[in-house]
């Protein structure tokens, strides 16, 4: 047998070694730090704590099977719906099968209103949803029809010019998108976790937010792609012009769904709720996800088009590419004001795994 002859590698080989090796990971589209292992810790606890303005804000993490194997695994932030908190998803297994055979990370905040001064549901607050107006000031819902869900820290800050404001106003000086920062932050400092791989999903509320936090700075370089289930952004709150890069999007939504209705394919039309007395306006699921396409920089036409894609979703995109590289889709399921975890979640999963990492 052939002995083997050990080599002496001066300081600087070893450097142009590290160089070498720098390049062909970044040739093959791989961060080095996602390729060298992970030397961090096991954090004791899935709860953590930071503070952001003046108030203590909290997070719950899972990781997957293996996580001390010292690999930098993808991470999902989950942003929870209307009264959900940091145990939404994390305790269902159609949420945590699929993600940890994939190897991910899982992420989720809560919310601000389940504790003083408002003493009600969790929320994510986005454009026009704590004032109540669109753009141009009139309301976001039909004053006459819908209930008044005003929050007492808008109520009390003056920040609700109507009774359709519906989310939280406390700490508004260091908003959501602040906090969410902060909790990635966090993450990449305690967690073995890979930052070309750093992933936003949304459901319901949201959904509805994730379509602002992309134009916040440090954000759009930050994400490699997000995915809004059940959420569209308010009436006027949605342009296909960004000075800021938007990261790959994935919409869906239901086709039975009252409370954020998707509206007819090609239709820019905004659309309104209809559940129980509710009659808030959002933008159509075409005109969230057209507008979304011309900030890719893809030249839209009037129709998107459509996608080969398994059942049991209607999928289409107005920019060039397959289901697997089209950076902006819009998928439909027959489904009401509904999760359905179990066809949805590996779906958003796959959509996040087979984007691009090296285009930040």
């Amino acid at each position: 047998m052939m002995a083997l002859k050990l080599v002496h590698l001066t300081p600087k080989t070893r450097s142009w070694f590290r160089l070498i090796s720098v390049l062909l990971w970044g040739w093959l589209g791989i961060s080095f730090e996602s390729a060298a292992v992970c030397q961090k810790s096991m954090v004791s606890h899935p709860i953590q704590r930071l503070s952001i303005g003046s108030m203590e804000r909290v997070y719950r993490v899972h990781v997957p099977p293996g996580y001390q194997d010292g690999t930098h695994h993808p991470v999902v932030l989950m942003l929870h719906g209307w009264g959900g908190d940091e145990h939404t998803f994390l305790d269902d297994p159609n949420i945590l099968v699929p993600a940890d055979a994939r190897g991910f990370v899982l992420v989720v905040p809560r919310g601000l209103g389940s504790g003083p001064p408002d003493n009600s549901y969790g929320s994510w607050t986005f454009n026009g949803s704590a004032s109540g107006t669109t753009q141009d000031g009139s309301p976001i819902c039909d004053t006459s029809l819908t209930p008044d869900y005003r929050y007492a820290s808008c109520k009390a800050a003056s920040i609700a010019e109507n009774t359709c404001a519906w989310t939280h106003c406390q700490n508004l000086l260091s908003s959501d998108a602040e906090f969410l920062a902060a909790v990635l932050a966090q993450v990449e400092a305690l967690f073995c976790v890979d930052p070309a791989r750093i992933f936003v999903f949304g459901g319901s509320n949201g959904g509805n937010a994730i379509w602002d936090f992309s134009d916040r700075p440090g954000w759009s370089k930050k994400i490699a792609a997000m995915t809004s289930l059940i959420g569209l952004p308010h009436k006027s709150y949605i342009s296909g012009d960004s000075a800021l890069r938007s990261p790959p999007a994935l919409l869906i939504t239901g086709t039975q769904d009252p409370t954020d209705p998707p509206g007819p394919w090609d239709d820019l039309t905004p659309t309104i709720t209809s559940n129980q007395a509710d009659r808030f306006y959002y933008e159509s699921a075409s005109a969230t996800i057209r507008a979304w396409s011309e900030r890719q920089g893809c030249s839209v036409g009037a129709k998107a088009r459509p996608l080969d894609v398994a059942a049991p979703f209607d999928c289409r995109s107005y920019c060039p590419g397959s289901i697997a590289s089209s950076p902006a889709l819009d998928c439909r399921i027959d489904m009401g004001h509904v999760y359905q975890l179990e066809t949805t979640w590996p779906f958003i999963l796959d959509f996040f795994l087979n984007r691009p990492f090296d285009d930040r």
